[in-house]
């Protein structure tokens, strides 16, 4: 079976690579494509799924904004499974400072060429400690177009989806500060787990992928 693999903001198929699994899967790794002008999540959901062979039996493993397109996406094509990964399934997981910022259109007030920069609250807002990885997050975070950044951040902030889709399984970390696990009704918690925990919980998530993927 097919397994794409869509990423998050400030983020790369390099935030996958301690994930293990059995080689009966086919991994994908989705490339972000090009927006285009007045591009909706919609549109750019329809873009990505695009990429999806769906004339043989597939699934959905989405991080963070990845896995907002893999619901979206899930909601018009019919995977066997969508896992969401750190990440939030409706709107409902959004914290109010991220509903009022997005209402008040703040984000845009916030000048393109700060986005991709790594400041001394990265590591701790990622959950990072460690030298190898806060190397591996400043470098994805730098190889992040800014439109790119700036674009989907607002998207997220108005993200209005309110319907979580029935094969929809969540894996949220219990110390994850971008998007709060007590917002989140994640179906498996991850102890101590912080936004980038499939890289630096990989062992774990990859037992939860699995176990899922098995049952599905």
């Amino acid at each position: 079976m097919n397994l794409y693999f869509i990423s998050g903001l400030g983020a790369d198929e390099r935030v996958f690579k301690k994930l293990t699994l059995p080689e009966q899967y086919k991994i994908n790794h989705i490339k972000w494509p090009e927006l285009s002008q007045n591009e909706t999540l919609h549109s750019y959901c329809v873009k990505i799924s695009e990429l999806i062979d769906t004339s043989q039996a597939f699934s959905l493993i989405g991080l963070s904004f990845g896995g907002i397109v893999a619901t979206e996406i899930s909601k018009f094509l019919q995977p066997k499974a969508t896992i969401i990964i750190s990440s939030i399934s409706t709107r409902n997981g959004l914290p109010i400072h991220y509903k009022i910022c997005g209402l008040l259109r703040l984000d845009k007030l916030v000048p393109a060429f700060t986005m991709n920069k790594v400041y001394p609250f990265t590591y701790w807002y990622f959950g990072v400690t460690e030298p190898a990885d806060k190397k591996l997050l400043k470098e994805v975070i730098h190889d992040t177009p800014t439109k790119f950044l700036k674009w989907a951040i607002n998207e997220i902030l108005n993200w209005q989806n309110e319907v979580r889709p029935d094969n929809l399984y969540h894996i949220h970390g219990t110390n994850d500060k971008l998007f709060p696990f007590s917002l989140t009704k994640a179906d498996k918690a991850v102890e101590n787990g912080g936004h980038l925990m499939v890289y630096t919980n990989a062992d774990l998530v990859s037992d939860l992928i699995r176990a899922h993927l098995g049952n599905s």
